[in-house]
């Protein structure tokens, strides 16, 4: 009898309930007839005449194997559920507790490896009547109404799972919360899929607290959130051992941060946890980015009331990598781990060993509040505290007002932004110290405004012919007098004492207006020459021309080259060039639309197309790929308006690396098709 003949034999008995002779077939068998499926029928045969020990034995002996196997998940928690109703368990209450913990785990794992429906239910039976059985050891578990744990209501508690469901899938268990001092988080747990062939595990109760933001931020938009992990699919999950619990114990210890700390988490936001998540992953802290691999829409929900509660993706990072974040920002980190999957892979290359900073962008603090705080504590000056950060919000509010900022400020913080142009907006000291911790940071900046910065705060040279705490000392003493300025009253810090008016703010601004034209024809010349390197690349690769004009008129400049192309049968196309890049995907161009923005920090020229329909040139000349359409999304359309207002339409992008080249047009309805050779 083949093994095909076997099995349906053993099926008929099964049937018929005549487990015995399956049983007795099976250990009639040679050893080289006996693998796992037999074994599992061996092990089910035991379980069906209730001898769950012997089952538990067989099924223990190929574990190894079939632990990703859901009917083996099915067959062991049946096996252990049963036997924890031996006699011999109901005189050992820490014996059973331990057989249904272990039960509930198996279930729990089969249950998220997508069985049919029939066995799912049967498994929700078992796992209600092991909730019943562990109620009867250890009675019910106490609910705590202390009135500091925060919930969702039940109609929020709906949106929120509804909107998991719908981004991130259906999930059949979740990691339930008995007991909580603060908020009340448990875990949904969404099981791998053809699609999305990953765990996912989605906190449902961080959101409930509305976090401590920034002013400037407004809290229906940024105060609530929510976190995610995804995990790959042969992950152990409900298994208790720190090797394979650590992701739950992180997301609850993360959700739990901004409440026990009165402070907040959003997009970019690092935490150090000082010692490694588990012995055997070496991730030392998490970075926070949006969801990856997941719909448009998924990034946010919103509560009945009007609240958005923000998701985003918990990504460990390795020490290496948390210092390199912390000295070059997220961006430049994401760009080190463009090729770093967003699911956990605990034994993943360190993207940042023996790496250095950024050449150019050295991401350290260039000034920071604290530094003149201690000042005014240590020396006792009868002064408030905020004044340490004076001189730092005129600098600050004076690269606003010179549009020298990053564009993410102007994304985030636009109400800071439009209130100094607008002039109802003049005292930005508190928005420093509690937006950006009281720090005077690159990042803060675009990138003319982050060299003038490292130019004009030239600490490594207090000898140079432009230093702006120099200058901020002069002005104190122009103010004062030097009579007074160097008296016993000030304790040599009198640029603390300077009075923060419109007065200061317009006497410091000639000072920074003298360093900013004494530091713009070089970093121009610089910059000039770097983008038209990469300008005549572009042009070799393309074989057209393209023009570089001064990015203070380029809008104007790109009409009047398009007017004149026109008239010659020509197109003008205003482009990004960058090297070195592959473009794949929605996220590439976000990323490269967001450096577009920051003017200086990526090439943008006018092309001149030799054809009326650019497509159809683009066709023609990259012909080796089929061309792709990629869509737009919020972010991408926002990026385009942004752009359209500096440049003069919308934004084309060519990239080209060692081996091949990418051409990106825009279509009308704000998607990009993208030609490739």
């Amino acid at each position: 009898m083949n093994k095909k003949e076997l099995i349906e034999q053993f099926t008929e008995w099964r049937d018929n309930d005549e487990n015995e002779k399956i049983i007795a077939a099976v250990l009639a068998l040679p050893e080289s007839s006996v693998d796992d499926e037999i074994l599992s029928w061996l092990a089910q045969a035991y379980i069906d005449k209730e001898e769950y020990k012997r089952a538990i034995a067989i099924l223990d002996s190929i574990q190894e194997r079939m632990d990703s196997d859901y009917k083996w998940q099915f067959m062991m928690g049946l096996a252990l559920l049963r036997a924890a109703d031996d006699d011999e368990c109901y005189d050992d209450d820490d014996l059973r507790r331990n057989i249904l913990e272990r039960a509930k785990v198996c279930l729990a794992r089969g249950m998220n490896m997508n069985p049919p429906d029939d066995i799912m239910d049967t498994a929700d039976r078992y796992m209600e009547e092991i909730e019943s059985m562990l109620d009867e050891i250890d009675g019910p578990p106490e609910e705590d109404y202390s009135e500091d744990i925060e919930t969702y209501d039940d109609d929020e508690l709906d949106v929120l799972e509804e909107h998991i469901k719908e981004y991130y899938g259906d999930f059949p268990t979740v990691f339930h919360e008995i007991t909580s001092n603060d908020i009340h988080c448990d875990i949904a747990c969404i099981p791998p899929t053809e699609e999305r062939n990953f765990y996912t595990l989605v906190t449902m109760g961080m959101g409930a607290h509305i976090m401590d933001i920034p002013d400037a931020l407004p809290a229906d938009e940024n105060g609530r959130a929510e976190l995610l992990i995804c995990l790959p699919p042969n992950w152990k999950l409900g298994e208790s051992g720190e090797e394979w619990f650590w992701p739950i114990s992180l997301l609850k210890d993360l959700a739990r941060l901004p409440k026990n700390t009165n402070s907040w988490l959003g997009w970019g936001h690092s935490v150090d946890h000082q010692n490694f998540v588990s012995p055997n992953a070496k991730f030392c802290g998490s970075l926070l980015i949006y969801p990856e691999n997941v719909p448009d829409g998924a990034e946010y929900c919103v509560l009945p009331n009007g609240d958005k509660v923000n998701f985003f993706e918990v990504i460990p990072l390795y020490r290496e990598e948390m210092e390199y974040k912390i000295n070059n920002k997220t961006k430049a980190l994401l760009e080190r781990m463009k090729d770093v999957s967003h699911i956990v892979d605990v034994n993943r290359p360190n993207c940042c060993e023996d790496m250095e900073t950024e050449p150019g962008r050295t991401g350290r603090v260039i000034d920071s509040v604290e530094n003149h705080s201690r000042k005014i504590r240590d020396k006792g000056l009868k002064l408030d505290e905020i004044n340490s950060c004076n001189h730092i919000a005129i600098f600050m509010r004076w690269c606003i007002e010179r549009g020298l900022i990053a564009p993410q400020f102007y994304e985030h913080c636009s109400d800071i932004v439009d209130g100094i142009n607008d002039g109802t907006q003049t005292d930005i000291r508190r928005f420093i110290i509690d937006y950006f911790d009281g720090n005077l940071e690159p990042y803060q900046l675009s990138y003319m405004g982050s060299c003038f910065a490292e130019y004009y705060y030239n600490w490594d040279n207090e000898e140079a012919e432009f230093f702006y705490p120099a200058d901020v000392d002069a002005y104190a003493e122009k103010y004062f007098g030097t009579e007074r300025y160097n008296s016993e009253e000030f304790q040599d810090e009198a640029y603390l004492f300077v009075p923060f008016d419109e007065e200061y703010y317009k006497g410091m601004t000639e000072y920074i207006e003298r360093a900013f034209h004494g530091f713009l024809p070089g970093f121009s010349e610089y910059q000039y020459n770097s983008d038209l390197e990469a300008t005549e690349k572009a042009e070799k690769r393309l074989n057209v021309e393209f023009i570089l004009p001064n990015y203070d008129k380029f809008a104007s400049s790109f009409d009047t080259i398009s007017y004149n192309a026109k008239a010659a049968g020509f197109t003008a196309i205003p482009i990004i060039i960058d090297e070195n890049v592959t473009i794949d995907s929605q996220e590439n161009v976000e990323i490269i639309l967001t450096d577009a923005s920051d003017t200086f920090l990526m090439p943008v020229a006018i092309t001149i197309l030799p054809s009326a329909e650019p497509i159809v040139w683009a066709e023609k000349n990259f012909s080796d790929k089929k061309p792709v359409i990629i869509p737009a999304n919020e972010r991408i359309i926002s990026l385009q308006n942004f752009l359209k207002e500096t440049y003069g339409d919308t934004l084309a992008v060519f990239t080209f690396d060692g081996e091949s080249e990418s051409l990106l047009l825009p279509l009308e309805n704000g998607d990009y098709i993208l030609f490739s050779k």
